[in-house]
């Protein structure tokens, strides 16, 4: 698999804030005893349990893991071949079928694979490729016939960069053997944290550089947590993209997805053979000095939060066991000899040509750059025109008005966004009382004096400035054309499941000068990652998201909340590649939500640009005392250097709120934007990235000179002590 060296420098970031140095660590940990606490036994000895289903087993089980004991069962062997069964070959095609490369894969439910984001970032990368299953030599040392499956993105597609994970629907009969997907299994993934312990050793079942299938049978030590990811050594071959990391009893503890690599003196990634790496070059070739893999806890996490209510998502997060497979091999019937040449095919590979049995030749009649998910049968009389012979997808397609619009980023049907502006004016906004009245009472912020001039009041109305939404109000700076700040109310008891959407139809809200808003007239519609951004490279990002304003009594309520979001009052400008990611600023939010929906709480979202910050002198964090520095242009809007957030709820013992406050630097990407060529524009937006620092509400009073009243006294983040924190898990917040 080629991977991007922005890939290789995110690991390496967090490996230099990790603080650890792999050999040293390595040797303090050793072979064994492992250190664990009473509480961490009992955690181990309960998952031993209901993993094993047998109290003596559970005990010697924990007993050879904090001894560092290898011995184990005879059918350890047996388990880890039937674990293997569910691990494939990814063939990288694209809309032409042409071969661009090789990654690893696993079935992780009836009918989906994990893969990395780095092997399929979007739907129709996975439209054309293939999993290859049983890619691998027999008992005798025979290679297996593959067996080959499509993929269905148009069924299911669900993707996130930051933890670099895609998961996607796959075909549930193979291409030509007529196997059933469900004969190879499914590999079960818990989301309780802690399946393995540092010390231990962690297997890999791969396919390196789309070789046939091998295992790195406890090779791989493990050192460290950090977040959402976990960092093991590499005593042998590193893993493939895509692979399944186990801990000794076949649970899959993470996704391998990369690591550092050893460099020269010049800052330069070598090869095992001391060589220059190139990114042309396979990662098997890469000397890692240490892998980092994305812990499946965290990815469970954000199924439950992002799709959770798929019907195809759920049997995963209901940890549902794949079919009990008998030993017994099938007897295939005997089938009529094929035509000559129709098993056979020469394949161009990426370090050879071989011949291939057997033959697959596509010839599309039609092609769409994302395939839908099947269209059931359209009933009709029998051997009519109205329904196939088969029972399947009738020969005429319906009208294109009848099939799902669908959604190039995540595959998912979409929804279209209604608003009704002639309500607007009964509104009910925000409410200050929303989490109690007296101490519980949280205003919107005041704009000191010397900024009256700059807010933008409601037309009619010269002492009226704020904008009332559906559960969020807006307060705009006319001479910015952005919001001074948007603040909702979340009620994790009235959330509705309204499906998935995309927005496409913003409005300006005419109870204000369209001259204080800005519109499409700068953000223009670019909707996808695919389209040239040279030439504006902002997004309409949104302040309040949709997701935290839909709730209510009912889902048509709830849905109408929603869409209320999508006003130019309540977007900012925002890079592409930030906004469409999901990075961590929003993963801020998404850890909250799941907070206060698991709860079933209230909590309050407070957002805003800083204008005209000070530099933050080469740093990411400016100084909240500094000059304040003017922010940089592009098509004659002002761009905010940094943005800023507060997240506000009760404490666990209800009697006082608890606040904290973060800031997203985009500083990198922005300080020189008057003066980059549009040819480096698309260069520099992939290499920089975006930092974010848990601040004081101290701080964040002088940044933005608002006034955020009792918040401060709220705060839980020990400014004093500590200064700001950068923020690189969930783990880092302080709430």
């Amino acid at each position: 698999m080629l991977i991007k060296p922005s890939l290789i420098a995110g690991s390496e970031r967090r490996f230099k804030q990790a603080e650890f140095s792999p050999d040293a660590l390595n040797r303090k940990l050793g072979d064994g005893p492992i250190e664990m606490t009473v509480d961490k036994m009992r955690l181990r000895q309960r998952q031993l349990l209901a993993e094993t289903q047998d109290v003596e087993k559970a005990e010697i089980g924990l007993e050879r893991i904090i001894q560092g004991n290898d011995l184990d069962s005879i059918n350890y062997l047996a388990k880890g071949t039937a674990a293997s069964r569910s691990v494939c070959r990814i063939q990288l095609r694209d809309l032409k079928s042409n071969l661009l490369g090789y990654g690893s894969g696993f079935l992780i439910g009836p009918g989906l694979l994990m893969t990395n984001h780095h092997v399929f970032g979007k739907p129709a990368e996975a439209a054309n490729s293939i999993a290859d299953f049983n890619y691998e030599l027999d008992i005798s040392g025979q290679e297996r016939v593959p067996v080959r499956f499509g993929f269905e993105p148009g069924k299911f597609f669900y993707t996130n960069d930051r933890l670099d994970f895609s998961i996607v629907a796959v075909a549930p009969t193979s291409q030509s053997s007529g196997e059933e997907l469900e004969d190879f299994g499914w590999l079960p993934l818990s989301g309780a944290p802690g399946k393995a312990d540092p010390g231990e050793y962690l297997t890999i079942i791969q396919h390196p550089s789309g070789q046939m299938k091998q295992v790195c049978v406890r090779e791989n030590k493990l050192l460290k947590y950090v977040g959402d990811f976990l960092w093991y050594n590499t005593d042998t071959t590193a893993g493939s993209s895509g692979s399944p990391a186990f801990n000794r009893f076949w649970q899959v503890v993470a996704l391998h997805h990369s690591g550092v690599p050893r460099k020269d003196a010049q800052g330069r990634t070598l090869t095992k053979d001391g060589k220059v790496w190139k990114p042309s070059m396979d990662e098997s070739l890469i000397d890692w000095i240490a892998n980092e893999g994305i812990r499946i806890s965290a990815i469970v996490a954000d199924l439950k939060v992002a799709v959770g209510s798929h019907p195809m998502i759920k049997p995963v997060l209901d940890e549902e066991e794949p079919p009990t497979r008998h030993e017994v091999e099938k007897v295939r019937a005997p089938a009529t000899a094929p035509a000559f040449g129709a098993n056979i095919w020469v394949e161009q590979s990426l370090d050879g040509t071989s011949l291939v049995v057997p033959i697959r030749v596509p010839l599309p009649m039609l092609r769409k750059d994302i395939p839908f998910a099947p269209l059931p049968p359209v009933p009709g009389p029998a051997g009519g025109n109205g329904g196939a012979p088969n029972g399947g997808t009738p020969l005429i397609p319906p009208p294109a008005a009848l099939l799902p619009h669908i959604s190039a980023n995540n595959g998912l049907p979409m929804e279209a966004v209604h608003i009704d502006q002639s309500t607007l004016k009964s509104r009910p906004g925000y409410k200050a009382s929303f989490l109690g009245t007296g101490k519980f009472s949280v205003p919107l912020p005041k704009i000191p004096a010397a900024l009256k001039s700059s807010i933008a009041t409601l037309k009619g109305s010269s002492k009226q400035s704020e904008l009332k939404y559906f559960n969020y109000s807006v307060v705009m700076n006319k001479e910015r054309r952005l919001a001074f700040f948007s603040c909702v109310n979340i009620d994790g008891g009235k959330q509705q499941d309204v499906g998935k959407r995309e927005g496409d139809s913003w409005l300006r809200d005419p109870r204000i000068d369209d001259d204080a808003q800005i519109g499409d007239e700068f953000y223009r519609k670019q909707a996808t990652l695919e389209a040239d951004r040279s030439k504006n490279p902002f997004d309409r990002g949104h302040l309040v998201r949709r997701l935290d304003a839909t709730w209510g009594d009912t889902v048509a309520a709830a849905k109408q909340h929603g869409d209320d979001s999508f006003h130019f009052t309540n977007c900012s400008p925002q890079f592409f590649s930030f906004n469409q990611g999901k990075q961590l600023w929003a993963g801020l939010e998404d850890y909250t939500r799941d907070v206060l929906l698991e709860g079933e709480e209230k909590g309050i979202v407070m957002n805003g640009p800083v204008f005209d910050g000070p530099d933050a002198d080469g740093s990411d964090l400016p100084n909240p005392a500094g000059r304040p520095h003017k922010d940089p242009s592009f098509g004659g809007v002002q761009i905010p250097k940094y943005f800023w957030k507060i997240l506000i709820r009760r404490n666990e013992d209800g009697d006082a709120l608890k606040a904290a406050a973060f800031l997203m630097s985009q500083r990198k990407l922005i300080m020189d934007i008057d003066r980059i060529q549009e040819a480096d524009l698309r260069e520099k937006m992939s290499e920089e990235d975006v930092s974010v620092f848990q601040v004081s509400i101290a701080d964040l009073t002088k940044l933005t000179k608002l006034d955020f009243g009792n918040l401060a006294d709220a705060d839980s983040h020990e400014a004093t002590s500590v200064g700001p924190r950068r923020i690189e898990s969930y783990e880092d917040i302080r709430l």
